[in-house]
């Protein structure tokens, strides 16, 4: 396999694309997306990877294209990465076979009959149309026939060979006038994974238009993973979230003591999740109306307790919190470990002391920089967290400072198994995409027993809780 920068700035973050068979750097060398470098995969005669490369990547965004999603799905599940959001294109982990990719006679026959003349009557196919298909002869790949019917060769070799991949696809795109990988086999091919499908018009050939994703384009498969991750933690949280539940108390005690006590006309509470915290602040505040907000819609199930008994006070709504407009004039903006996930909480704090009245206050719990620092030691993956200090400078523009202190908490397990069952079944997984191999998995049980054991017993798992209480500055 050949790897290639087209893009190299020094970015943190990378865009890295695994093309279709056939394909080289050629078509991709005016692609120049914005904020990561970018690097294309191609040539698959054989499946070594390079990742020496990839090291200095705090974010991968993985794209594949055709047989680039077989190809990626094969490597892939052989290395950790710091994979933030994966998106396969027209392409299955099983590119010959009868039901879920290309029919083995198709492949055969394309193999066999491969010359000048078929290669073009393919990209034709592949285009679409002749407008798409002229535009892409000026820039086709610069490879010989010979060179393409070895790497044909050698992917049907492989693909026999091969066991099927563990990978595990945030999103599929699937042309519903593709003619090379056929809509209904994709379909196939997707069916009972946790993958979301996108069906599209269009043919085969669409993939510079997931090339240069918009910032919202990334935002919204980042929000939609996230949701993801903690909707099908719902029915585990309330047990395995100890230390949460732990920060939600301590955080409604901190308002007990710091807070006025008055009658609050308006409360809202982001990220309310399921319910823990927010049930303390309806029994010990009272507010005359409690707005809850998760990006989860499937949360509101688990308020439904507030909502039916006091439905003239608690409403739910669903959707992003740094985004979504809060209502004006209210008392108190707040939340439990939530916080983290925001990628520009300085302008959320912005949008939130512009929702609250002449003295209201934002109080919050997140999460510091030591926080799961065994898991970002032994994999690579982690949120990026910000310190008490830089929350703080955040705030002093807009709020003075009431309460904010730090902790380092420590959880206990029997053994690194039962640490990565906690985290999954609390959800905080979030973005991270790990592929648990059974040598990874070994390699990552050994190294954690080996650098966390806690004296021997078990193993410890550490959280970093920082809590906040803030009033808007007096104008």
């Amino acid at each position: 396999m050949k790897q290639t920068f087209i893009q190299q700035t020094g970015s943190p973050c990378l865009l890295l694309f695994f093309a279709g068979w056939g394909m080289d750097e050629t078509p991709f060398r005016n692609v120049c997306p914005q904020g990561c470098d970018f690097m294309i995969c191609y040539d698959y005669r054989n499946l070594d990877f390079n990742l020496h490369p990839l090291s200095p990547y705090r974010e991968i965004h993985l794209v594949a294209w055709s047989m680039g999603v077989w190809a990626a799905s094969q490597v892939m599940q052989n290395h950790e990465l710091p994979i933030t959001q994966s998106v396969a294109i027209n392409g299955t982990p099983y590119p010959v076979d009868e039901t879920r990719g290309i029919a083995p006679s198709v492949f055969e026959g394309t193999l066999e009959g491969l010359n000048e003349t078929t290669l073009q009557k393919f990209r034709r196919r592949m285009c679409g149309s002749a407008t798409i298909y002229k535009a892409f002869e000026k820039i086709a790949p610069q490879r010989s026939v010979e060179e393409l019917k070895e790497e044909l060769a050698a992917i049907g070799q492989q693909c026999r060979s091969l066991p099927s991949s563990s990978f595990s696809w945030d999103k599929a795109v699937i042309g519903e006038a593709d003619r090379i990988f056929l809509p209904e086999n994709q379909s196939r091919a997707w069916q009972n994974t946790p993958t979301q499908v996108e069906y599209v018009d269009s043919a085969h050939y669409i993939i510079h238009d997931y090339l240069i994703p918009t910032e919202e384009d990334a935002r919204g498969e980042r929000l939609h993973l996230i949701a993801q991750r903690f909707t099908k933690a719902i029915d585990t949280y309330p047990h395995e979230a100890r230390i949460q539940h732990q920060i939600a108390a301590k955080m409604h005690r901190l308002l007990q003591h710091h807070l006025p006590r008055r009658t609050y006309k308006q409360i809202v509470e982001f990220g309310c999740g399921t319910g823990t915290y927010s049930r303390m602040l309806l029994s010990s505040l009272h507010p005359e109306r409690l707005l809850l907000n998760d990006v989860c819609p499937e949360m509101q199930a688990c308020c439904q307790d507030m909502l039916y008994h006091c439905e003239q006070v608690v409403s739910f709504v669903s959707g992003d919190a740094e985004r979504m407009p809060f209502p004006k004039d209210t008392e108190l903006i707040t939340s439990c470990s939530t916080l983290q996930w925001f990628e520009h909480p300085e302008e959320f704090f912005r949008r939130c002391n512009e929702a609250l009245n002449a003295h209201g206050y934002f109080a919050f719990s997140t999460f510091g920089q030591q926080n799961m620092k065994e898991i970002r030691r032994l994999t690579g993956q982690g949120l990026s967290y910000r310190s008490l200090t830089e929350l703080e400078n955040s705030l002093r523009p807009l709020y003075d400072i009431v309460h904010a202190e730090e902790e380092i908490l420590s959880l206990p397990f029997s053994t690194p198994m039962e640490v990565l069952y906690h985290l999954k079944q609390t959800g905080v997984t979030g973005t991270a995409n790990t592929v648990w191999t059974r040598s990874k998995l070994s390699l990552f049980c050994n190294e954690y027993k080996r650098l966390f054991s806690a004296n021997g017993n078990g193993v410890s798992l550490t959280y970093h809780p920082i809590y906040i209480i803030a009033k808007k500055k007096e104008v």
